[in-house]
C-alpha cells in the first residue's frame, strides 16, 4: 500500500464527529458574531475583564475599534469585569449565574440564577450590559 493510500485509508476509519453541543452565539453589541461551546462541568465567566473566559476585550468588534474609541466606549463599560457565569452540568441543567450589579436578562426576566432546562428543543436569550445579546442554543460543532 502506498503512503497516498494509507492516508486515504485513515481518513476513512477516523470520521469526521459532528455534535450538536450548547453554545454561546453572540447577537447584539461587542459579542455578535462570537461563538463559544460550554464544555460538561466547567464554568464559563462571560464579561469585559481579559481574565473572563468570554471577555469582550477579546472580540473581534473592541479589538478593530482603535485606542480612543475603547476608552470611550460607554457601552463595553455596561459589562462588569466577569459579569455572569455558566455552568453546564447537562443537557437539561445549564446554571447561568449573575455577578454584576448591572443585572443579567435571561429571556427578558433579571436574575440571580437560573437554570435552563430545555436547551435542547429552544434557544434562550441572555442580555447583559447596554447592548450584549448572547443566544444559548445547540450548534453543530466538529471534532469538539
Amino acid at each position: 500500500m502506498s503512503q497516498a493510500q494509507g492516508g486515504t485509508a485513515f481518513a476513512a476509519e477516523r470520521p469526521l464527529v459532528m455534535q450538536r453541543i450548547p453554545t454561546l452565539v453572540g447577537t447584539g453589541g461587542h459579542f455578535a458574531g462570537e461563538i463559544h461551546p460550554l464544555e460538561y462541568g466547567k464554568t464559563i465567566s462571560v464579561g469585559r475583564s481579559r481574565s473572563a473566559d468570554f471577555s469582550l476585550r477579546r472580540t473581534q468588534k473592541y479589538r478593530e475599534q482603535d485606542p480612543n474609541t475603547r476608552e470611550t466606549d460607554a457601552s463595553a463599560k455596561t459589562v462588569s469585569g466577569k459579569h455572569f457565569e455558566i455552568t453546564m452540568y447537562n443537557l437539561g441543567s445549564i446554571e447561568i449565574r449573575n455577578l454584576s450589579s448591572n443585572g443579567t436578562f435571561v429571556d427578558g426576566k433579571r436574575i440571580d440564577s437560573a437554570i435552563v432546562d430545555d436547551v435542547a428543543k429552544t434557544s434562550h436569550e441572555i442580555r447583559f450590559g447596554q447592548n450584549e445579546i448572547l443566544k444559548l442554543e445547540m450548534r453543530v460543532h466538529e471534532d469538539l
